[in-house]
């Protein structure tokens, strides 16, 4: 019999923050649970970790890979997934009680293919943190409301809050197997093609409003690093979904395809930033100045432009990488 909920954890090098992570999702009742935990090649102790909680509960599954990523990571919990709904957990996360049986209890009522769930960021102690009633991640989602994913799209572009966060989704398993979706191993930001991805699969799409899912604001995350090559990835990231998004935009209704373009000016604004004041060297910045310039992404921002700040955005980046793509090392 299959379980009501498959709820997937990516781990690597977690051991300081997994005890809290395991111990919130193992607390989770209501719906029948399978806890599908990869270990993504660790070297340090959390598969000796994750292992101790599987002897303890029969509902955690244990996969181990050499170290591939997240991406590769969450997609080896998808194969193995058997839940009618998918939520996933990251290692230095954590959950609150009673959150997927109140997720399950109204993605089930509500008939959806997907619900958007709130969350709350943290340093430490979630419970206490959340206990003084934290600001919640998101403020302008229709909670209300059912929405078709291609509709949730735009508005959420719109209003300035399109939550990219698989953390944040509560989804029907065939809904994901029927697109033949899976996270892309070859970014940092994965997170925006697979939403994207999802958006326009989904036919009736709810949203909770109570911020359950604690998000740990961790300074020694990839994110935040200025190790160069850690800033190369990012940069490469960027790029690579400004294309994607460009691509998508292409077959999509005009809604969809306006909120698609107004999305590359948003994640070119970060590919400036890093560019900018990152760790990158002449060669590397004239280089990432030619592919942003050959991939035709200062068109897309134009198309994507409704005021005049993101048309000065758009101007700044053209100009700057006309000037960056002529340095030399």
């Amino acid at each position: 019999m299959h379980p009501d909920v498959s709820l997937i954890i990516p781990v690597f090098n977690n051991e300081l923050y997994l005890e809290e992570s395991l111990s919130a999702a193992r607390a989770q009742q209501g719906p029948s649970l399978e806890i599908i935990v990869i270990d993504d090649g660790s070297t340090d102790a959390s598969l000796s970790l994750i292992k101790a909680h599987a002897e303890r509960d029969l509902r955690i599954v244990v996969i181990e890979q050499a170290n591939q990523g997240v991406s590769a990571a969450r997609n080896a919990g998808l194969d193995r997934a058997s839940g009618k709904w998918v939520a996933f957990l990251d290692g230095d996360d954590w959950i609150a009680p009673g959150s997927l049986a109140a997720w399950y209890q109204q993605a089930e009522q509500g008939n959806l293919d997907c619900l958007l769930c709130n969350g709350f960021s943290f340093r430490t102690d979630p419970q206490v943190h959340l206990d003084s009633k934290p600001p919640a991640m998101l403020s302008r989602q229709p909670w209300d409301s059912t929405l078709t994913g291609p509709d949730w799209l735009a508005q959420g572009v719109q209003v300035r809050e399109w939550p990219h966060y698989v953390w944040l989704q509560f989804c029907r398993r065939s809904v994901i197997e029927e697109a033949q979706m899976r996270f892309r191993r070859d970014m940092i930001h994965e997170d925006i093609p697979w939403t994207v991805q999802l958006a326009l699969a989904v036919k009736r799409m709810g949203f909770s409003q109570p911020p359950r899912y604690g998000y740990r604001s961790n300074p020694s995350s990839l994110t935040q690093s200025r190790d160069a090559d850690k800033v190369h990835h990012r940069i490469t990231s960027y790029l690579k979904v400004a294309v994607l998004l460009k691509d998508f935009a292409m077959t999509q209704p005009r809604a969809v395809r306006r909120a698609l373009q107004k999305q590359v000016v948003r994640e070119m604004g970060h590919f400036l930033g890093k560019m900018r004041k990152g760790n990158v060297s002449r060669a590397d910045r004239s280089q990432f100045a030619i592919e942003f310039l050959a991939a035709g992404l200062p068109g897309m921002m134009l198309k994507g432009c409704s005021n005049y700040r993101e048309l000065a955005a758009t101007f700044k980046a053209w100009y700057l990488c006309q000037i960056w793509k002529r340095q030399k090392a």
